[in-house]
Formats: C-alpha cells, structure tokens, sequence
C-alpha cells in the first residue's frame, strides 16, 4: 500500500487526471492476456520522459516497486504487477517524432501502436519489418521490450534486428541515449541490444530508433494442405534448405484448421491434418522462380493440394483464415493458454508430433499454429475456467511441451517472453553458471530490485 503523500508527490509530477487509485480502475491493470493477476497500488501515464524519469526517481527513493506497461498484450505476464506498487503505463506517449526515408529509419516514442507508424508508412514505399499478431493494439515499446517476432520473421528477422536506438530511462530516473544510425559502427557498448528482449527488466523504453526495411515489389501467396503435421513440417525445412527464404510460412494443424472454419465458413480442407500458409516476396523477377521450387518440395512432401492467391482478394482470403485462427477457438472453449517454444527447423516435424501426443496423454485440446520457418510453434491449449482441474491439466501439459522443446535443443520463447510464466523452468534452458551472470546483470542495473521484480530472473523474485 502506497501512502497518501506519495500519491500526492505522484500528481505533483503527472497531474490529477493521470494517477490513478481507486479498486475498480487498478483492477484495468492488474493483468495482461495471460492468466496473471496482480494489483497495483497507483496507475500513472506519464506523456513525456521527463515524466517517466520523476515518477521512477520518486518510486527509487521511497523503496516502492515499479512496473512498466505498454498495451498490456504479453502472454506471458510481463507487465502484471507481482509486487503491487505503481504501474507506468507508456500508451500516451505516441507521438511518432520522425521519419527519416532517406536513411530509412524513424524514430518513435514508446506508446506508438505498430499498426499506426505501419499507416504511417504507407506512402514511402517503406515498412516497419516486425508484424505481431497483435500490431494492431501492441506498441513499438513493448514489441521492443519483449523482442517480438511476427509472421514475417524467417526473413526478416525479429524486433531485434529492427532497433537501431533507444532513449531508456534507468531504474533510478537517469535517461539514457543508447545505439545510432550508425548501429554497424557506432563504437559503443552495444546497450540497445542488451535492452531489446530485456522484457521491461532493466528499464524503461521511451523512444525507439526504428530501421525501415524496403517494401517489396511483388508478392505471392501459397495454400498448401497436407495429410499429415510431419509432412507439413518437412516441407518447410525442405523449402529453406533449397535457398528460397520466404517471409511466411505458417502452419495450421487440423484442430485449428476446423475450427477456422466453423468460425467464418471458408470452405477449408476438414479432413486436413495440417495446412501450409506460404509467401513470397521481391523484385518480380524473382516471384516464379521461387514459386516454382516451392511447389516442386511440397509434391516432394506429399502434398495433398495446393493453391496460389490469383489476385489480391483470393491473397485476403488465404489470410483471413490465419489471422482469425484466435477467435475461432473461443467456440470451442471459452479460454487458452498459448504456448511459444522454438526449436531447430529441423526438429519441427518431431516437436509437433510430440505436442499433439502431449494433448492426448493429459486430455488436454490442444490447436497449433507456427511461425514454422524460424521453428516458433503456438500451441493453444484451449479450457474452460470454470471447470475444476482444467486450469491444472493445463498448466502440466505445458510444462510437458517446455520440457520437449529443451529436449529438442530448442527454447521456452521466441517471441512471447519469459515473464512470470516461464521463469520457473529457466534452471532447465540454463547452467547456474549462465543464471548467476543475468542475475548479476539485473542487479548492476536495479540493485535495490524495485523494478519490475519478481520476473525472469529466478533467484531474484
């Protein structure tokens, strides 16, 4: 519980409008979209970094823990407050500062939403690489924090690669300057890699210097349904190995293509066992080729058909079953847990085959999707709160799927965050060796661990 002079001291910096402190409006802050809840004392939107900097420098002195928030779409509980405190939430800032197309960058505040500097964009003949599912909603602070992916990322790669810079607000309030347009050679300790992924754990994002990457010229989409995932999964190993490197390819298992289509009547395959979403892209020179050596490994593969997008429209409506994959579950149950382990393409086939095994061994539904170039795989493990035991079974069989893809030489997370949910299985993806070191790391930067505690860092929670 915070005291009242410390809200006080809280509205001198921000105003009255923008601290909040009653139950009902907390209780908007208490979660993200995963299954956490914790409530915060004090909610604060601060617009500027000036801001940000006196409400951590206030938080820092009077020992008050502190946890930044974006759009609160994480998965894996990163912005759930597991101490109370102040909640800092970065959506007023979303102001884009600049577009730069000559050295195809942009800079950013935090609170700006993907999709909006995507608008922004538009007319440039530039885009901003990572597209999350959640881009409508999510912001480029929070895809920066958490190193969010998007169906993009076999060739375009994650946030990472995208985050030439950062102005960061330290645990403390002191505001830093991290990266350059320069990022190749800019003769620094590379901070803004350290930062980018760091899940809001060693400080506050308040503005990004984005990379802007060239749109393509032309674009090909692929519809491929096979009889079985491991068919599927070979496809897309096969597809990469003989040099074609799509920006998508995504999988949709049989659980997940049914229930796409009850959902909006698509005339999908039902009695698929996996469906592979494929796209091409570049100069159009290089569409055919591509295609070409595309279809030749999935007859390879044992294809059992295959389309390819005639026109724009038939391309919206190959991705309208992907993008909607999410709603449609909520017809069979009105809750799910989605996983994001990752592992080596070429262990795809194997680590599908063993989460659909994992749902039969606990009874368990499980529906997958994955961001198959890259091996990121979505299983969504679908129950129903309000039956006894359901949550449990749940939560054991992801502990399941956790264990299979270290198993495999793969991850917990590609792109979701190791948050509160993953934290526990971390001693398994690492030696003490490796933990001591983040842990040491961490506490360089919060020593007194008021900021964002309790959160990927087991040992220090």
């Amino acid at each position: 519980m915070i005291s009242a002079s410390l809200v006080k001291d809280l509205r001198q910096i921000m105003g009255e409008e923008e601290v909040l402190t009653s139950r009902m409006a907390l209780e908007n802050y208490a979660y993200d979209s995963s299954p956490f809840s914790y409530l915060p004392d004090a909610v604060v939107f601060p617009a500027s970094t000036d801001q940000v900097a006196g409400v951590m420098k206030l938080a820092y002195r009077e020992g008050i823990p502190l946890t930044p928030r974006g759009a609160g779409t994480c998965i894996s509980g990163g912005p759930v407050p597991r101490h109370g405190g102040i909640v800092l939430v970065t959506t007023r800032m979303n102001r884009i500062l600049d577009i730069n197309p000559l050295n195809r960058c942009a800079l950013v505040e935090a609170g700006v939403v993907n999709l909006d500097l995507q608008k922004a964009l538009e007319n440039t003949g530039l885009m901003f690489a990572p597209d999350p599912s959640s881009q409508k909603v999510s912001t480029i602070g929070g895809n920066a924090a958490e190193c969010a992916g998007g169906i993009r990322g076999v060739k375009y790669g994650v946030t990472r690669e995208h985050v030439l810079g950062a102005q960061v607000v330290l645990p403390d309030g002191e505001v830093v300057e991290t990266g350059s347009l320069l990022s190749g050679d800019a003769p620094q300790v590379d901070l803004t890699g350290l930062l980018v992924g760091s899940e809001g754990t060693l400080g506050v994002i308040t503005q990004v210097l984005v990379r802007l990457t060239r749109k393509p010229e032309a674009v090909q989409t692929l519809m491929a349904v096979f009889p079985s995932l491991e068919a599927a999964g070979n496809a897309v190993s096969r597809i990469i190995a003989r040099g074609v490197i799509p920006p998508t390819l995504e999988i949709m298992d049989g659980a997940m293509t049914r229930a796409v289509d009850d959902f909006i009547h698509l005339g999908l395959p039902r009695d698929a066992e996996a469906v592979l979403l494929i796209e091409v892209d570049g100069y159009r020179t290089e569409i055919e080729p591509q295609v070409a050596t595309i279809i030749d490994v999935l007859k390879e593969c044992g294809v059992r058909s295959y389309r390819s997008a005639s026109d724009e429209a038939e391309r919206e409506t190959l991705w309208l079953g992907r993008r909607s994959a999410n709603g449609a579950l909520g017809r069979i149950k009105p809750a799910y847990m989605v996983q994001d382990v990752t592992v080596p393409r070429d262990k795809l086939p194997e680590m599908l085959r063993r989460v659909t095994a994992i749902g039969e061994n606990f009874g368990v539904t499980i529906a997958q999707l994955a961001h198959a170039g890259d091996g990121n795989l979505h299983p969504h493990l679908l129950y129903d709160p309000r039956q006894p035991g359901e949550l449990a079974l749940v939560d054991e069989a992801s502990k399941a799927i956790f264990t299979a893809a270290l198993e495999l030489e793969g991850t917990l997370t590609g792109e979701h965050g190791i948050g509160l949910e993953k934290m526990d299985f971390m001693p398994l993806a690492f030696s003490s060796d490796d933990l001591d070191f983040m842990q040491k790391l961490k506490k360089a930067f919060d020593p007194k661990g008021l900021f964002n505690p309790g959160k990927m860092f087991p040992g220090l929670s």
